[in-house]
């Protein structure tokens, strides 16, 4: 779903249609059922929010919309949702300001890098398999096992770089 937006110029940028939205729910529900696994209504309802969302969106703003929706949920829920999300390879977290955003790849296990803007919060997912094959190459070489790989770059969009 990130990659609603892959150019440089994002000023004019369109959120995903509520089609795109509902055919990305479709498509988390098929990789649920495959694996045998419960795509609950809030597991649903927290990953729409996600995919809805301008940008990469915090665990409390996501429980204020689920409680403006009329859903009364608590912190902890929210979590264990956003967790089943992480570990599906529905969702990704941002480490660098505890934000989460949909997958643009969920079907295909992967490691991403973002580059996130500093200035406006456009968040790009990237694919690079050359870069983190090269990291699980060295960590190798110390004799390291990568069990989770998510490389975050902070900068500034072109729109941002623009208006400087």
């Amino acid at each position: 779903m990130t990659e609603h937006c892959s150019h440089s110029d994002h000023a004019s940028c369109t959120l995903p249609s509520s089609e795109q939205v509902a055919n990305f729910l479709d498509q988390a529900e098929v990789l649920c059922d495959r694996r045998n696994l419960r795509f609950t209504k809030l597991r649903k309802q927290v990953l729409a929010l996600v995919c809805k969302a301008e940008q990469p969106v915090g665990a409390y703003h996501l429980l204020d919309e689920l409680r403006e929706s009329g859903r009364s949920a608590a912190p902890p829920t929210v979590y264990r949702a956003l967790d089943f999300l992480l570990e599906q390879g529905l969702v990704h977290r941002l480490a660098t300001n505890n934000t989460y955003l949909a997958c643009a790849h969920p079907q295909h296990p992967h490691a991403a890098v973002f580059l996130v803007c500093s200035v406006c919060g456009h968040t790009q997912e990237v694919h690079t398999e050359g870069i983190i094959a090269e990291l699980r190459r060295r960590a190798e070489q110390f004799d390291f096992a990568i069990k989770h790989a998510s490389v975050e770059l902070t900068g500034w969009c072109g729109r941002c770089r623009r208006s400087q």
